[in-house]
């Protein structure tokens, strides 16, 4: 088991630097290798551009909430599964204090706020789902708002709560990076590693999806359909941009780089041949 002490002694120069966290590699590759998690060959070698994140935003605002879905429900039952796997890893090999964060707003303006947090106090906040969980509707059946059982400070952690602190961890704090359009979707890669590939259909509905639709949405786009930018009348700075809606459902397999299967009675995932991140073939199914 790793001290947070050596932890913070590697990870600090990522937070000056931008350099990788040695020691979260570590654990990440740790977590794989116990679990059976395949190490996934695919590199991200782009950034996300405003073509790419206006097409994954729309497949997300067309998406229809389908939690009963049968291949919806075995995805989520898998996510939240690895969800409650990865939480419980973190809390038996990495030692950090962990607390929900009591503000209606984000605890940290931006991703160095929370990795100084994590570094200098080994300490991490998480902005709790009873608070904040997206914005319209609620729907009551989604598999993100179950009840663990397991509690931080005496606050029973929802299965959103659980993957919040983890996305952090792994997503954010792991790589450095940031809370913008750029570092979310690479959060999502990253972390979507860790999962199996069924989850990581859920688990690209849940970040991708979502962030891009945030990101690149409807709401922010001209009459022409461009992206506004910051400069022009009617732009929102990232703090004051709506949430997107909390549905489930399974985007495009060409978006997530997964490919869910019926095999007997069970739903399966594998991994798509020669996919990338980048899915500027989508362009030519949506022209």
């Amino acid at each position: 088991m790793k001290d947070l002490k050596e932890l913070i002694n590697f990870c600090y120069k990522k937070y000056i630097f931008g350099i990788n966290c040695p020691l979260l590699d570590a654990e990440s590759k740790k977590y794989k290798a116990i679990y059976g998690i395949d190490e996934n060959p695919i590199q991200y070698r782009s950034r996300m551009n405003e073509e790419r994140g206006k097409f994954i935003a729309d497949a997300f605002e067309s998406m229809e909430h389908s939690p009963y879905d049968y291949f919806t429900k075995a995805a989520y039952d898998q996510l939240v599964q690895e969800v409650i796997q990865q939480y419980e890893y973190v809390r038996r090999e990495i030692k950090i204090d962990i607390e929900p964060y009591e503000g209606n707003h984000e605890p940290y303006k931006n991703s160095k706020e929370m990795l100084k947090d994590i570094f200098d106090r080994h300490h991490l906040y998480f902005f709790k789902t009873t608070i904040a969980f997206g914005e319209g509707t609620v729907y009551k059946d989604n598999p993100m708002l179950q009840g663990t059982g397991l509690k931080v400070k005496g606050e029973e952690l929802l299965i959103n709560d659980m993957f919040r602190i983890i996305h952090d961890i792994f997503g954010h704090a792991m790589k450095g990076f940031g809370f913008g359009p750029l570092g979310e979707d690479r959060a999502w890669f990253e972390h979507s590693k860790m999962f199996s590939p069924l989850a990581v259909a859920a688990i690209t509905t849940e970040t991708r999806g979502q962030n891009c639709w945030v990101n690149y949405g409807r709401h922010l786009r001209k009459a022409n359909g461009a992206i506004l930018k910051q400069s022009e009348p009617g732009w929102v700075p990232p703090q004051n941009r709506p949430f997107a809606d909390q549905k489930v459902g399974i985007l495009p397999s060409e978006i997530s780089g997964v490919e869910l299967y019926v095999d007997g009675n069970e739903v399966k995932g594998k991994n798509l041949d020669n996919w990338s991140p980048e899915v500027e073939n989508l362009l030519i199914l949506n022209p």
